[in-house]
């Protein structure tokens, strides 16, 4: 299992080539905690949260909403006996991400990789049959549902 956290964030599991999203933020506390348990039930698993801090010109607000999320995931997790591993999400991109995946975004004098594109075009890669959007009504990738794919096969692939 691979959960993106946020307010709009993912939650992923993948069995024998079989996906299972669900979206945070069409779950309420209730429902994400019966999710939970019906995966447990199901079959023996491991999840890797994306270990997230405070980001940098965020407000208070956001940042505490997004420890919050992080929070209640980890505390349902831990309830439901699901053992879990807090991966930085340059470690996992680091074994997601291949050099011909990214691409770079220039903004103050700097050029950096854009992290939301360069993980939608490794997630096309590594899995082009996959439907990447939200839900079949949207028109856009979802990079919160791409980042949980990917976090999901970081822990098939160390064998978590």
């Amino acid at each position: 299992m691979g959960i993106d956290v946020g307010g709009k964030g993912f939650i992923t599991t993948q069995k024998d080539g079989h996906f299972s999203h669900y979206s945070i933020a069409d779950n309420d506390y209730y429902q994400l905690s019966e999710i939970m348990a019906e995966i447990r039930k199901e079959r023996e698993i491991v999840c890797v949260i994306e270990d997230v801090h405070a980001l940098f010109n965020s407000s208070a607000k956001s940042t505490f909403n997004f420890g919050f999320c992080k929070g209640y995931l980890v505390g349902m997790l831990a309830a439901h006996r699901i053992p879990y591993h807090l991966i930085p999400p340059k470690e996992w991109q680091k074994e997601m991400w291949s050099n011909a995946d990214k691409e770079y975004k220039s903004g103050d004098g700097k050029k950096s990789v854009d992290t939301k594109n360069t993980s939608i075009n490794a997630c096309k890669r590594i899995f082009p049959h996959l439907d990447l959007r939200k839900n079949e009504r949207c028109k856009n990738i979802d990079d919160n549902k791409v980042d949980s794919i990917l976090m999901s096969e970081y822990a098939r692939r160390k064998n978590l």
